[in-house]
């Protein structure tokens, strides 16, 4: 009996496929030598897992995927392996704990600042560094009024069986030099900014200053009068 034609991924079409016979419609039915627990199969049912591509028995332009030679288990060791190669593409780094005595002690060699051989110890590099950050952000250490340091703010109601509110000094305190930093880095941005033009500009820059006069209120916190709020 002639073999049979199939298309990719049907029982014509796999190399464990045995022909006996063609039924009253046409259809040709036969065996699976690969399925003892299924001998009998028909042509046109779809592969199972044990399906291994025949290309002799393939219908001439039918379309196959690139591991269509391969069997089942090898495709599926192909596939198991791919995905241990993505999940270790993307798996974290592992990182190990390390002991004090293990860590890398980090050194800045020593910078000479004059001809006569002056140099900057690590300290006080890095105190250099901290003033020109905290300058270049606005930040700074703000110190508060010392008469005022250890308070509370005392909101009373008008009726005096409600219960007042307290909020301590420093708290309130660095609530305030945090809004006043910020409104610094505020308007350094704007001043830096290519997309604005100077109308703009200035117009921005007047709410903020509007901002600093309505927080002069708060001057008195301060202890140095020249890092409070300046209304014009």
């Amino acid at each position: 009996m002639s073999d049979v034609f199939e298309v990719y991924n049907r029982c014509g079409s796999c190399r464990s496929f045995r022909v006996d016979y063609t039924d009253r419609l046409g259809r040709t039915m036969g065996h699976c030598v690969a399925r003892t627990g299924h001998p009998n199969a028909a042509a046109h049912d779809f592969g199972c897992p044990e399906y291994h591509l025949d290309r002799t028995r393939l219908l001439p332009g039918t379309m196959v995927p690139d591991d269509a030679d391969l069997s089942p288990q090898e495709r599926e060791r192909k596939r198991r392996v791919a995905h241990m190669h993505d999940v270790q593409r993307h798996a974290p780094v592992p990182r190990r704990l390390v002991r004090d005595d293990e860590a890398p002690r980090l050194r800045l060699r020593e910078i000479p600042l004059d001809e006569e051989g002056a140099t900057m110890d690590r300290d006080a590099l890095k105190q250099v560094l901290a003033e020109v950050l905290d300058e270049a952000l606005g930040l700074s250490d703000t110190p508060m009024h010392p008469r005022y340091r250890g308070g509370k703010v005392i909101v009373q109601p008008a009726n005096p069986e409600l219960q007042a509110k307290e909020l301590e000094i420093d708290v309130l305190f660095r609530k305030i030099v945090s809004i006043r930093d910020k409104l610094r880095v505020l308007e350094q941005k704007i001043n830096a900014a290519e997309k604005l033009d100077h109308s703009e500009k200035v117009q921005l820059e007047s709410y903020i200053t509007g901002c600093y006069g309505s927080l002069t209120s708060f001057n008195f916190l301060f202890k140095d009068r020249e890092d409070g709020f300046a209304g014009q």
